[in-house]
């Protein structure tokens, strides 16, 4: 038997010990980070995927991993097939996980029958399905549409203290246990003591006196501090309680002194697990209490309800957290920092590319996972290099149409597949440096392009140009610029599963809300947000294509008034690497996007090409069409 099915089994006799028919385990951990710590990483260690986003429904006869496009292959690949089923969302017919839930216990009406129009409940003698789950690890909103969506039916979810995942994972990693340190004036732009002031005001304005961060990546741009928590995000784990006079970290992390002894009058420490007893004190008090339902756990809420038992006096209010929006804002000194930041980045991926065009010319062969490692060697050597932003994504060939391939190969050799004259190379990266994070991606050809090839990549290059040129109203929203980046692949009946762009933190996340730029974004871009422009194409078996800068949100100068009086907006680039010029095919671009095109390489050219010598220079040159 192995690890995993050894696990389930284990968990299955917890969930019989508690009278639970099915037990919840999803991506997230307490914090709701995108990327748990290691530790946390329950999901993962009860199925043995690895993407970032996916959810558990463990029963007692079977195991369902629900996931999206993006990690359809990967999924079917890790999780073991003789524990697990595998729903691939998006597909006809396959239902997600509150769809899922509800039909193991069908709406009442099934059961019992209609009266007057309404469902009736059902019979006695059918009991309640119970649902088990860690309720730190659901937010508010999350719980609240899972209930919604259960309503019709005699489900009952059960929150279950401790974790059954933690019980069960005997390899389980120790905790972080790393220093919190703080970045300077000159990298942030702003400092604690006025990001503090503005969420105070923010909280005035909006009649609470209290709200408590859970969210690493708010709390670390708040207070102006980074750790190394989580791989890959210079997070760390803590709750941030703030009130009108006081502002309590709670986290078991040393403080540096240096950064202590400047925040010394601003921000008290606490233990981590205090946390807990001031939030059931927040009910004790007369302040109105802000909780975001999209970034606070139930798990948070169930302790103020435990607290209310005494007292009645907390009123609540449930609304979007104010440090969400600032932090997406980026101010003058971030964006600065982070078109530095990408220039250094966009140097060392072509020193990369250029290294591996060479060592194929003369006979070395390279695997994914030596291609994976030139890169990291490279983007180690700028000055300010912290880590990488992500694991780099490097697929070659079928594997590139794995969106988020995050395990290079060794025994994957970046050469033409037989009977071919080029593969393809998918490679998705990024850099935390000196204050900044970068998030690209380009997809180059090994060998000789096929005109199909060329085609594909066309066609992304076409539609990521189309929205990277686009001028737009301020209130324009992700969801409308969405099809934009499509356009050029929906008139060739193509499209892609995932979204075109996502906002990128300031030496935080790679992946940052509230904005985005997909069918679900709504939120109107604003300047200084910065976000990714990321259309592509990925076909099963035969490879993937992607296309992937940052910009940051601007005013459009020089135009003509808009009749309503609003401003127009325009994208900035900030990734600065030339798209492969052997696979565009520039007979199927328009005369616009063809200038686009020659205007972006004059950018790269004139912002790498002091960075750049030799074998990477002329590299540079022959992408950027710059003749000797």
């Amino acid at each position: 038997m192995g690890r995993i099915a050894e696990r389930l089994l284990a968990l299955r006799g917890h969930m019989s010990r508690l009278g639970l028919d099915v037990y919840l385990v999803p991506s997230i951990d307490e914090h709701h980070n995108e990327f748990p710590p290691l530790y946390k990483l329950r999901r993962e260690a009860i199925s043995g995927f690895t993407g970032s986003a996916g959810d558990v429904a463990v029963t007692a006869d079977a195991a369902h991993l629900f996931v999206d496009s993006r990690y359809h292959l990967q999924a079917e690949s890790q999780a073991p097939t003789d524990s697990y089923q595998v729903h691939r969302l998006g597909l006809a017919g396959v239902v997600d996980l509150p769809a899922f839930l509800a039909s193991l216990n069908p709406p009442a009406e099934s059961k019992g029958g209609k009266k007057g129009g309404r469902p009736q409940p059902a019979a006695a003698t059918s009991p309640p399905l119970r649902v088990g789950y860690d309720p730190f690890l659901f937010t508010m909103r999350s719980l609240g549409r899972l209930n919604k969506a259960l309503q019709d039916t005699t489900t009952e979810l059960v929150p279950v203290e401790g974790n059954l995942v933690d019980l069960v994972w005997q390899e389980r990693p120790a905790p972080p246990d790393g220093m919190i340190q703080g970045l300077p004036d000159h990298l942030t732009g702003e400092s604690f003591a006025d990001k503090l002031a503005r969420v105070r005001n923010a909280l005035a304005e909006g009649g609470a006196g209290a709200i408590l961060f859970s969210r690493p990546d708010e709390i670390a741009w708040l207070t102006n501090l980074r750790g190394s928590d989580v791989p890959r995000n210079p997070v760390f784990e803590s709750y941030l309680l703030l009130t009108e006079n006081r502002a309590v970290l709670f986290t078991d992390r040393s403080l540096e002194e240096a950064s202590a002894r400047r925040l010394e009058g601003l921000l008290e420490t606490a233990p981590y697990e205090g946390f807990r007893e001031a939030v059931r004190g927040l009910a004790a008090g007369d302040a109105r209490v802000w909780f975001d339902p999209v970034a606070t756990s139930e798990g948070v809420r169930l302790l103020i309800v435990e607290g209310l038992a005494d007292s009645e006096k907390t009123a609540m209010a449930f609304r979007p957290n104010p440090v969400q929006g600032l932090k997406a804002l980026k101010n003058p000194v971030e964006i600065e920092v982070s078109r530095q930041a990408h220039l250094r980045a966009g140097a060392a991926k072509v020193r990369a590319f250029a290294r591996l065009e060479g060592l194929l010319a003369g006979g070395t062969r390279v695997s994914e996972a030596d291609f994976a490692a030139i890169l990291a060697e490279e983007y180690a050597t700028e000055e300010g290099f912290y880590d990488l932003s992500f694991d780099t994504i490097c697929g070659f060939g079928p594997n590139g149409a794995i969106v988020h391939y995050g395990t290079p190969s060794p025994q994957v050799w970046l050469e033409p597949p037989e009977g071919q004259s080029g593969g393809l190379l998918l490679v998705d990266s990024g850099v935390q440096l000196a204050g900044a994070t970068t998030d690209d991606t380009r997809t180059i050809i090994v060998g000789e392009p096929s005109q199909e090839q060329r085609e594909r990549f066309t066609a992304v290059l076409r539609g990521h140009i189309r929205l990277a040129a686009q001028v737009f109203p301020d209130d324009t929203s992700g969801q409308t610029l969405d099809s934009i980046a499509r356009s050029a692949l929906w008139n060739e009946g193509h499209d892609y599963g995932h979204g075109t762009g996502h906002g990128v933190g300031a030496f935080l996340n790679v992946h940052e809300g509230p904005h985005s730029i997909s069918t679900k974004g709504k939120l109107p871009l604003e300047p200084g947000v910065v976000i990714s422009i990321e259309p592509g194409y990925y076909r099963q078996g035969w490879g993937g294509i992607r296309c992937e800068n940052l910009y940051v949100v601007e005013e459009a100068l020089g135009l003509p008034h808009h009749p309503a009086g609003k401003s127009w907006l325009r994208f900035n680039p900030l990734t600065m690497i030339p798209f492969d010029s052997r696979l565009t095919d520039r007979s199927l671009m328009a005369a616009d996007e063809q200038r686009w095109l020659d205007g972006y390489h004059g950018l790269v050219w004139q912002g790498l090409s002091p960075l750049l010598s030799g074998e990477a220079l002329a590299w540079l040159a022959r992408q950027c069409g710059i003749e000797d």
